[in-house]
């Protein structure tokens, strides 16, 4: 009779900080797959991703956005694996590993041109390790951010679904509140947004002995092929819209209305994001 999962689910008392969470995120990696915009080759991706302005936007978007939400986390307690092509310029490589080296939870890993799903599932489950225990994977966008609180909550709902866990081998689990941005010399510009199944705050607990990961799936699909649950009840994502953002390059483009943050918006954006007005005009007021 097979072992049912639950017995390899630690006690509550040690849920928090025994059960192994990894974030993962697509740092301009140049694969087969992956963009909603084709290209006809390889050296064609490659050019468009690695365009000295294309570069700068989004290192800058990583560094005011992305990354301070990575090392605000009020639950330190996981691997953030940022995963980039093998041939990214080497001045590119030292500049992500200058920006995250002072960030305990981000590990870098390069990998060849290969189909786009099939690399990032390898990347997740060799920063895996054990397949015979738990974890919680979710994904991150390099030019988005997830509230400090996201880990936290994320363990936390994995607890609470315990019931679930003897019946399913993944579960998907959703925060579907947040803001669409921009950012610029100006700051950050916001729009009240609600998306299900975003790419941003939602998480995937997969069961022990299983090796699907998040992405597998696209993230707007993960109700069609396993139990769900969201939650709408706090701010948890912050979705970027920029001029490289690869759904903004067809000729069919969203639009929101989005509004300066004032200063006591400035403060909650810090407090729930870690994320700092002041630096993101500082950092797009370089050069």
């Amino acid at each position: 009779m097979q072992t049912p999962y639950s017995a390899f689910l630690p006690t509550d008392s040690t849920l928090q900080t025994s059960i192994k969470t990894i974030g993962i995120c697509r740092f301009s990696y140049a694969g087969m797959g992956g963009f909603q915009v084709e290209h006809p080759d390889l050296p064609a991706r490659e050019a468009f991703l690695y365009d000295p302005v294309r570069m700068e936007e989004r290192f800058r978007l990583f560094e005011a956005i992305t990354l301070p939400s990575v090392a605000g986390q009020t639950d330190p307690d996981f691997t953030f694996l940022i995963v980039t092509g093998d041939s990214l310029p080497d001045a590119y490589m030292t500049r992500l590993r200058a920006l995250t080296e002072r960030i305990p939870q981000t590990m870098i890993r390069s990998y060849p041109p290969l189909p786009h799903r099939k690399v990032m599932k390898r990347a997740i489950n060799e920063a895996r390790g054990d397949a015979d225990t738990p974890c919680l994977q979710f994904r991150l966008d390099d030019d988005d951010a997830m509230a400090v609180t996201f880990v936290a909550r994320l363990k936390q709902t994995a607890l609470d679904l315990r019931s679930l866990w003897d019946r399913h081998p993944a579960i998907a689990i959703d925060f579907n509140k947040g803001y669409v941005f921009t950012a610029g010399p100006e700051g950050i510009s916001v729009w009240a947004y609600k998306y299900q199944y975003s790419a941003i705050a939602l998480g995937m607990l997969v069961q022990p002995g299983h090796t699907d990961t998040i992405m597998n799936h696209g993230h707007q699909n993960l109700w069609k092929t396993m139990p769900t649950v969201t939650f709408t009840d706090e701010d948890m994502m912050m979705r970027g819209h920029n001029d490289f953002n690869d759904s903004r390059q067809k000729a069919r483009r969203n639009v929101f209305d989005y509004q300066p943050l004032d200063s006591g918006q400035a403060a909650y954006f810090k407090k729930t994001f870690n994320i700092d007005n002041a630096v993101v005009r500082r950092i797009f007021s370089v050069g």
